[in-house]
């Protein structure tokens, strides 16, 4: 990142979450899990103040509103979006940028 706002600096950089996905509990070798992932990651970008949108939360959002399941949006690996989940993701990221 440091590299990017060196080379770049007048770059407006958006750090985004990955999407929710059906086993964020699940651990892995070293005991960690999706969400733990997450954590370390916006621990991280807080730190150093780069800018970030938890996309993961507003996808969630969106899901409870449209009265949807996460499965209704993932792929048959429970982890990628479907077509449905895509657009629910670009929702979630154009009310971001119409936010600010």
């Amino acid at each position: 990142m440091s590299k990017l706002q060196k080379e770049l600096p007048n770059a407006k950089i958006l750090i985004i979450s990955p999407n929710p996905v059906a086993n964020s509990k699940t651990e892995n070798s070293l005991g960690l899990n999706y969400l733990d992932y997450i954590k370390a990651s916006e621990k991280v970008i807080n730190t150093n103040k780069w800018t970030y949108m938890n996309s993961k939360e507003g996808i969630e959002k969106k899901l409870k509103k449209k009265n949807l399941r996460l499965a209704d949006i993932l792929t048959n690996d429970n982890i990628h979006p479907n077509d449905q989940g895509h657009y629910i993701w670009f929702e979630t990221l154009q009310e971001y940028f119409k936010l600010k």
